[in-house]
């Protein structure tokens, strides 16, 4: 992470990123769920005030989603979930990866494997290939002499 303040910059002072207590907004209407970011004790300590800027790393952005997957408030956990079904790239990599996953990932595929298992099986009992999403409706009464007329 990189921390300036004014002009000064302090170098690879690390984050520590750990779930806050939910914060009760003004109207008493709803909770909000927080992640505390601090600095991890590395020897070089700044006192935040509110002119400092944070830039968070690659590194520092993965402790942070870890953090938000594994929060225990499940608003947390439907924020990341929600970012990642709103960007269909990032989506489409992670069903990649399960699909493709090396051998050092066999839960995953183990996961992958078993819900496609499911879709199949459900998708072969429920409807038969060619079927149409919803049933056939019968024609009603008063339409039911038009249809044999044009056949």
């Amino acid at each position: 992470m990189l921390v300036r303040k004014g002009d000064s910059a302090l170098i690879e002072a690390r984050a520590k990123a750990e779930p806050s207590d939910n914060m009760i907004t003004g109207d008493y209407y709803a909770q909000m769920s927080r992640i505390r970011l601090s600095v991890d004790a590395t020897g070089r300590y700044e006192h935040a005030d509110t002119s400092i800027e944070v830039i968070l790393d690659d590194t520092d952005v993965g402790r942070l989603v870890d953090c938000a997957v594994k929060h225990p408030s499940p608003n947390m956990r439907s924020v990341v979930l929600a970012a990642i079904w709103n960007d269909p790239d990032a989506f489409r990599q992670i069903i990649q990866f399960g699909l493709n996953a090396p051998e050092a990932f066999s839960e995953i595929r183990k996961v992958v494997a078993e819900e496609l298992d499911k879709c199949s099986a459900a998708a072969s009992v429920d409807k038969p290939a060619g079927a149409a999403l919803l049933p056939q409706m019968p024609v009603p009464a008063h339409l039911r002499d038009r249809a044999r007329k044009r056949s």
